[in-house]
């Protein structure tokens, strides 16, 4: 310090010092020239949605002053010039819109933007704190739950109300639609609501459907019985929106437990084969009533069992002298109604086919009964019910699972039942042909009767769906003599498992079926069968032309060393119905879905039940 250079060094820098200070502490007391910065929305989407397309940015001046007004990104460029040196009053609020564009028009990316004030006389920079969110992604949103997700709002004393709650933002008012997905090819909406939040006020993520649908501009009525899948529409903070699970919902976007099934009245109950004075376990459904039962034989109108149940659950003795064959239990509560075919083993309805006499065309005598299988895989496979409650109906068509134990839709009659199954059930008992009975369910459990003990075994209807264990033995067995006929179309000719009450994993329709035949199934006008060879006899007496029918399942070919047997079709070369020699035994299709219905008397056809009676006695000889 006692250098003089040292000295005026030093006192330079402290004169510098005071000077900042006081310099400071002048423009601390100075008034800010920018009192604040506004924007609201603060977080928008220009998405040209009509909907938060863009903010109001600015800002309040403490006195007049040439100003230009910017929008910045994050590095401080600018993006947008809004003012550009305009003299802007002072003691003033300043506010423009901002459509989220740079100066070229073009739409600035997504991010966090902030705005600048510039007073170049005084060579000022004023950079807002307040951010602006530009953000033009929709939301991730999904449906979480509606429950329950079984309804019955027609019923006395229930409450119809299904709450729906998403995962995503919450809304002051979301909007729900509610889907019709069983009546018809598409889904379509009955309703729309909004949803509520706690106390009217706030946000939510839920709504709640009363079990309604829209029946005219200011008019609503209670939900007829069928499935129902939602969608809810929320908005982010941005405003962007999304629709979860997709605009219109499918199976492929419903996730399980967010639809509802609405049901006024269910019965449930096996449908593997019961034994003559076995008690049978049911349910009623969907809520516990008071209700009345009736069990009767198919065809026939005397009960067996009757009387009233409260509650679910219930029991129904089968009498122990109850013939083989269908039985139904019937339900009924007040006008609802429901039915369930019970397959019961028990006393023959007759004779077996060689102690009836000689078969008038082969001769034969000596014979047993036929095993009637009734296609319960396909009354499922088929049964547009909603096991896991999307909205949406599963069946083996359009799921990889279906329940065994589930009530077939509407309480009626099994898919398919009154077009194939009724008929020939009721062309057996007219005519007093007895069989053994069993379901495709039992024979793949390997509940008795078994396959190896019959002479001969009848499908009743189509077998869309048989385990691939199954089909195996069915070829073993006609290949070491065993007869089989088919009277349905398209069948043995896709696989599924079994897994406990759970039909699962269904394949593909395959080419060729599991006897090596491939077939072809086409529709025409109507026509009959046209007889080509006949070596079983079946037509030998008949006419030459058989029935009239509109489907068809022609046969493309048969694996070799396999030998057509007697054949008749439409079109001469392309059989339909057709029986073919396998190994030591043979197999026979009617070839057209419609056979069984020319077995009605209404129908006043004399080949077709003819034709059957002669097959049923060649399935009762050994």
């Amino acid at each position: 310090m006692s250098r003089p250079l040292v000295r005026a060094v030093f006192a330079v820098l402290v004169v510098a010092t005071i000077a900042a200070f006081f310099a400071t502490q002048l423009l601390k007391s100075e008034f800010p020239l920018v009192i604040r910065f506004a924007t609201k929305p603060a977080h928008f989407s220009p998405n040209s949605d009509g909907y938060r397309d863009e903010t109001r940015v600015g800002f309040d001046l403490s006195e007049p002053a040439e100003v230009t007004f910017s929008v910045v990104d994050a590095e401080g460029n600018e993006v947008r010039r809004i003012v550009d040196e305009e003299m802007l009053a002072g003691d003033a609020k300043h506010r423009f819109s901002w459509d989220g564009r740079d100066d070229d028009g073009n739409r600035v990316p997504d991010g966090t933007y902030r705005m600048r004030v510039v007073r170049r006389d005084e060579s000022r920079v004023i950079d807002s704190f307040k951010e602006i969110d530009i953000d033009t992604q929709p939301p991730r949103v999904r449906l979480a739950s509606a429950e329950p997700s079984v309804i019955a709002p027609a019923a006395p004393g229930q409450d119809p109300r299904v709450t729906i709650r998403y995962d995503g933002p919450a809304n002051s008012a979301p909007e729900f639609r509610v889907f019709r997905t069983d009546d018809g090819p598409r889904p379509y909406v009955v309703r729309r609501f909004r949803g509520i939040p706690p106390e009217g006020r706030g946000k939510t993520r839920e709504g709640v459907w009363n079990g309604e649908i829209s029946a005219g501009p200011d008019a609503t009525t209670t939900a007829p019985d069928g499935d129902y899948a939602f969608t809810v529409t929320v908005r982010d903070r941005a405003g962007n929106p999304a629709v979860a699970p997709a605009e219109i919902p499918s199976p492929r976007t419903a996730a399980p437990r967010t639809g509802v099934s609405v049901r006024s009245f269910t019965l449930r109950g096996p449908l593997s084969v019961v034994k003559a004075g076995a008690v049978v376990n049911l349910e009623v459904g969907p809520v516990d009533r008071s209700f009345d039962f009736v069990l009767s034989r198919y065809g026939s109108p005397q009960p067996l069992r009757r009387g009233g149940r409260v509650g679910g659950r219930f029991r129904v003795g089968v009498p122990k002298d109850a013939l083989t064959g269908l039985h139904l239990v019937r339900v009924r509560a007040g006008r609802q109604r429901a039915i369930w075919p019970l397959a019961v083993i028990g006393r023959p309805q007759t004779k077996a086919a060689g102690e009836r006499g000689p078969d008038p065309v082969s001769g034969v005598g000596a014979g047993g009964l036929p095993l009637l299988v009734l296609p319960a895989l396909t009354w499922q496979g088929l049964n547009r019910e909603d096991d896991d409650g999307d909205g949406f109906a599963d069946t083996l068509v359009t799921s990889q699972a279906v329940r065994l134990d589930r009530p077939l839709a509407g309480g009626g009659y099994p898919p398919r039942f009154n077009a194939e199954v009724a008929p020939l059930l009721r062309w057996l008992e007219r005519e007093r042909l007895g069989y053994n009975l069993t379901t495709d369910i039992s024979l793949a459990r390997g509940e008795p009767p078994l396959l190896g003990d019959a002479p001969g075994v009848a499908f009743a209807g189509s077998e869309l769906w048989l385990p691939g264990e199954v089909l195996r033995r069915l070829r073993e067995y006609v290949a070491e003599g065993g007869r089989i006929a088919s009277f349905g179309t398209d069948s043995f000719r896709r696989t599924v498992e079994l897994d406990g009450e759970q039909a699962r994993d269904p394949s593909g329709r395959r080419r060729i079926d599991a006897f090596g035949e491939r077939t072809a199934l086409i529709e025409t006008s109507l026509a009959p069968l046209s007889v080509f060879e006949d070596e079983l006899g079946l037509f030998e007496g008949l006419s030459d032309l058989v029935g009239e029918f509109t489907e068809f399942e022609v046969s493309r070919g048969l694996a070799k060393p396999t030998e057509a047997l007697t054949t008749a079709g439409r079109d001469p070369g392309e059989p339909a119905f057709i029986a073919f020699r396998l190994g030591d035994g043979w197999m026979l299709r009617t070839g057209t879905a419609q056979w069984t219905g020319q077995l009605e008397e209404a129908a006043l056809s004399i080949e077709v039940p003819q034709v059957t009676k002669r097959i049923w006695r060649r399935l009762g000889t050994r």
